[in-house]
């Protein structure tokens, strides 16, 4: 899609929804990557509005991110993750499982991880857990330090935990059938 077109698609977006340019444009840019037959359903980020986590939210929001903006794709072939400075492409087939998550994380928040665990989240509860085999490995991004960093269990705070488990095994119960 080129420039032009990106810029008018956002646009029109801009003024069906209210949204601002920004939203809109990575929306749009969003939309075409993923392709029509591959729309998926998001999952926003769980984020907590109180002490410290706020300024983290802010900062999320500055870099492209934040409430309403960061969160999962689960398509029809794999689940996108997609936060400022992290991204992850999970294939369906690469997930052994996706449950809810008992982790107590002391308050920490944000992308964290090494040795294959990682830790996306803007809060501490709404965890959901991905064992992930064979590996995937994440972009080059200043959490991963511009590494590619092996992924095989992904902890992520969502809005929905629960129907992004329902969205996971059902995708992966009709992956499998296939």
């Amino acid at each position: 899609m080129t420039h032009d077109k990106i810029n008018e698609a956002a646009r029109k977006r801009m003024t069906q929804t209210g949204e601002p340019y920004a939203a809109a444009r990575r929306a749009v840019i969003r939309e075409h990557r993923s392709g029509p037959e591959a729309a998926g359903r998001w999952f926003e980020l769980k984020y907590r509005r109180a002490g410290l986590d706020r300024v983290g939210a802010l900062l999320d929001t500055v870099l492209g991110g934040g409430p309403g903006l960061s969160g999962t794709t689960v398509t029809g072939h794999e689940i996108q993750v997609r936060v400022p400075g992290f991204t992850l492409d999970i294939p369906l087939t690469a997930v052994r499982s996706a449950d809810r998550s008992g982790r107590n994380l002391h308050g920490t928040t944000g992308v964290h991880g090494g040795k294959g665990k990682w830790l996306v989240n803007g809060a501490p509860d709404g965890l959901v857990d991905l064992t992930i085999s064979p590996p995937c490995y994440t972009g080059r991004s200043l959490a991963t330090l511009f590494q590619r960093a092996a992924v095989t269990k992904l902890t992520v705070s969502l809005v929905d935990a629960d129907g992004f488990i329902a969205a996971c095994t059902g995708q992966l119960s009709a992956a499998a059938e296939q």
